[in-house]
């Protein structure tokens, strides 16, 4: 795995940000810019020790497909969503392991999540099964630490910061260089763009950053409107309705 992130950081060389070019894109407004990130979750071997040998190299083995999402951002707002088809220059991407057809997350997976700076506020389009909902509430505010230390990322002076969400410790790597509070997934509000972030079960490292393209910043619209909490209560039942259809394992050593 740390093999596989070394490649990742060698191939962050198109990080060619003017400290203002945000800022310029929004007033240009026809001029965005773009982030493709690398998500693979983090398989925790200590969680796995209790299952029996055959689904514990099925489990490691899903669990090392890493999923691609682009991230679109101007200087007040931002739109991340699930990337589903190549890019014309594959290599740009290549990690070693292209899924790029790999679907989305059937319990509450994230398709598309729009942010708004200003505002304060989000639009999310998730899935549970085969039906899409329309999630709208504010944005989970995160009590960032910053902390007094430095790495580079590709090309990119980043800083650190940490933060707790329910209990998880947040690992998070900004550039202050790329003025913007954008970053993957749920994660916002540090002084730079959030170019890795790490919690105990996932992972996340952009792996290729474009800026000034042609481009628009929607919010999305497809799925039925739903509140936070209903939709809570559904991934919930689906998740319990869905246990039930499993065959029965036996747990012990082997």
């Amino acid at each position: 795995m740390k093999i596989l992130f070394s490649i990742c950081f060698s191939l962050l060389c198109s990080f060619g940000f003017a400290q203002n070019s945000v800022e310029n894109n929004t007033q240009k407004g026809n001029l965005i810019n773009s982030v493709f990130y690398e998500e693979l979750p983090i398989t925790n071997l200590d969680d796995l020790k209790d299952i029996p040998k055959q689904y514990q190299e099925m489990i490691k083995t899903s669990k090392q497909i890493p999923k691609y999402y682009e991230l679109l951002f101007n200087g007040s707002e931002a739109l991340y969503k699930k990337e589903e088809k190549k890019r014309e220059n594959p290599e740009d991407l290549n990690t070693g392991n292209m899924q790029m057809k790999e679907t989305v997350i059937k319990f509450g997976g994230i398709a598309e999540m729009y942010k708004n700076f200003k505002t304060k506020t989000s639009v999310s389009s998730r899935t549970i099964l085969d039906k899409e909902f329309l999630v709208s509430e504010n944005l989970q505010k995160i009590n960032w630490e910053l902390i007094n230390e430095t790495k580079t990322i590709g090309s990119i002076d980043c800083r650190k910061a940490q933060a707790k969400i329910g209990g998880d410790l947040i690992e998070g790597w900004y550039a202050p260089g790329i003025p913007t509070m954008a970053g993957p997934s749920i994660y916002w509000g540090l002084p730079g763009l959030i170019v890795e972030v790490r919690n105990k079960t996932q992972h996340y490292l952009a792996i290729q950053i474009k800026e000034n393209i042609a481009g628009t910043i929607t919010i999305p619209t497809k799925g039925e409107k739903i509140s936070p909490q209903e939709f809570q209560k559904k991934v919930i039942q689906h998740a319990e309705d869905y246990k039930k259809t499993m065959p029965p394992m036996t747990f012990g050593r082997n």
